[in-house]
């Protein structure tokens, strides 16, 4: 193993001590699916680990996430993630009543993240940052080098996209941007 494989494990390693819960936690809500997100984060750190890109990332976080992302929306893809079910976090001991509405949560989430490949890259992870790892408008823009605007304009617009889509009235996917 050269040095440049040993430097890149430990930094991989690192990276999980440090963030693996976040990534793992991202990955579980873009597939809903615990043994999934299980699998995928198994995959994620196997990428990275031999990913020559992943020594050039300036934010190993920042490139990690980006490809807990993209796996996430490929597994789904190849798969086309149906769910099953309610899962135990779904299950309130003392409210029956929102056990039915956790499972329509995650019916329409499914649904959500079905045509959510379809909007550019741009629009995608500002969605996915914003409304699944809940980021501000303002770390967004730190994150991605844009201004918090823009990053109201594109969530705005990627809202109505998703809107239409989910809908069935568009069926044509946005250009990538």
């Amino acid at each position: 193993m050269s040095e440049t494989e040993k430097d890149r494990q430990k930094k991989v390693l690192e990276l999980l001590d440090a963030s693996g819960r976040r990534l793992h936690g991202l990955l579980y809500r873009l597939t809903l699916s615990e043994d999934m997100a299980g699998d995928l984060m198994q995959e994620l750190f196997i990428r990275l680990s031999q990913s020559r890109g992943f020594d050039k990332a300036q934010n190993p976080f920042t490139y990690a996430r980006r490809a807990a992302i993209n796996l996430a929306f490929e597994k789904r893809k190849k798969s086309k993630v149906k769910l099953h079910g309610l899962d135990e976090d779904c299950l309130p001991e003392e409210q029956g009543a929102s056990a039915l509405r956790c499972m329509v949560q995650k019916e329409e989430m499914a649904q959500v993240l079905e045509v959510l490949p379809r909007l550019n890259r741009l629009a995608r992870e500002v969605i996915v940052m914003h409304y699944i790892e809940q980021a501000s408008y303002e770390e967004i823009g730190r994150r991605l080098g844009k201004k918090p605007q823009h990053i109201r304009s594109v969530s705005a617009k990627a809202l109505a996209r998703l809107r239409k889509l989910l809908s069935g009235t568009n069926h044509q996917p946005d250009s990538q941007e």
